[in-house]
């Protein structure tokens, strides 16, 4: 009950904190998913709206139905959001 409610309370943040800002999404590729703990692994070029350089790395997800349908290999594009002291995917698509 605690993960369902911690869940919620990240869905509810980052959605929140993209409501109030300037975010682009970004590209990247997908190098590792981890469905278990719900984290996405993606190689990616700079991302402005985080100010973050490009880099390869493993993201939560603010939803784990957001990785359905996702596979190793995939072109993305993708929205992260700094949200209680972490990097939360909050939006992802194929390309």
């Amino acid at each position: 009950m605690k993960f369902l409610s911690l869940a919620a309370a990240l869905v509810v943040a980052a959605t929140t904190a993209f409501a109030g800002g300037n975010h682009d999404m970004a590209m990247g590729t997908i190098t590792n998913l981890d469905r278990k703990s719900n984290v996405v692994t993606i190689d990616h070029g700079p991302m402005e709206s985080v100010n973050m350089p490009a880099m390869e790395m493993g993201y939560g997800v603010a939803n784990p139905s957001m990785l359905k349908g996702l596979r190793k290999g995939n072109k993305i594009h993708f929205m992260v959001e700094h949200v209680s002291g972490k990097y939360i995917v909050t939006e992802i698509m194929k390309q």
